[in-house]
């Protein structure tokens, strides 16, 4: 596996896989009090029980080129987190490529900080790319009167109007295909359920020639604490305890498999190898000549 580049929020990493390219792109900064919103077997705040908590998460989103075609995995923010997100669209012109060219995106869930940048100012940002959305996913947040259930709470509400701001244009246009939780998707890319900071969150695993990365979206936010302590969850978390059960899950499955993961919320370019250490894990950042 080769790579170049600077590690630099505001270029582009890329690096080999197989016969494919991998480019990370940071399409911003979460600037929030992250001590603050991991949760330790409970829903109350304990901030002074995570001294290794970051202060800021990257937005991470990736681009696979393979057999002639561009595949984006997540959008980033776009407009909807401010001025110091959507900046995937210049990471994009930096390799001399625009939003046009893009030919499929695959949503690992539909998080505003993953689908907001498929549109700007309302409009498809990518004219030509089919999005891929795994079924359960696509069911919860945009199943018609899921804001209406008795147990929908205003956060939640705000979300599914959200998800449908992003996807609904590319809906209207015939351009969205929804995949069973555990399909391939296309050849080289296959879905794996890792439920719980959604619904139908996924792991999305891409092989080519015998190698494998897996872009993991928000089973883990930064790279210290819930590797040290998969149990520790994120007020984010849908499903707190589910949650914990697939950050283990697709940890231990890393470790033991030895393949790379791309993660949207470790420190950018995001992308490395989860190693055991002891009864627990840690995260080692990608190597680079």
């Amino acid at each position: 596996m080769n790579d170049t580049g600077a590690v630099d929020r505001l270029n582009p990493v890329r690096f080999s896989l197989g016969k494919a390219d991998i480019i990370a792109f940071c399409d911003g900064v979460l600037s929030a009090p992250i001590a603050n919103l991991y949760r330790r077997g409970s829903y109350q705040p304990t901030p002074e029980a995570f001294a290794q908590a970051p202060t800021q998460l990257s937005v991470n989103a990736f681009l696979v080129k393979t057999d002639g075609k561009l595949v984006l995995i997540d959008t980033g923010s776009g407009q909807l987190f401010g001025p110091d997100h959507g900046k995937l669209a210049a990471g994009l012109a930096q390799l001399g490529h625009s939003a046009d060219e893009i030919d499929d995106i695959i949503l690992t869930h539909i998080h505003a900080d993953h689908a907001g940048g498929l549109i700007l100012d309302g409009e498809p940002v990518f004219k030509h790319a089919k999005l891929h959305i795994g079924k359960t996913e696509a069911d919860f947040w945009l199943s018609p009167g899921a804001a209406d259930g008795a147990n929908v709470t205003e956060r939640v509400k705000g979300q599914i109007g959200r998800a449908h701001a992003c996807i609904d244009p590319y809906q209207q246009q015939g351009r969205v295909h929804i995949f069973a939780d555990e399909a391939v998707i296309m050849p080289g890319f296959s879905a794996i359920l890792r439920a719980g900071h959604t619904p139908g969150h996924l792991t999305i695993r891409f092989e080519s020639d015998g190698q494998v990365i897996a872009f993991v979206g928000d089973i883990v936010h930064g790279d210290a604490v819930q590797f040290a302590d998969p149990s520790v969850t994120i007020d984010f978390d849908y499903d707190q305890k589910n949650a914990a059960i697939a950050r283990n899950a697709a940890f231990q499955q890393a470790a033991d498999e030895g393949y790379l993961i791309a993660a949207t919320h470790i420190p950018f370019p995001g992308v490395g190898s989860v190693r055991r250490e002891g009864d627990h894990y840690r995260f080692e950042p990608l190597k680079r000549s």
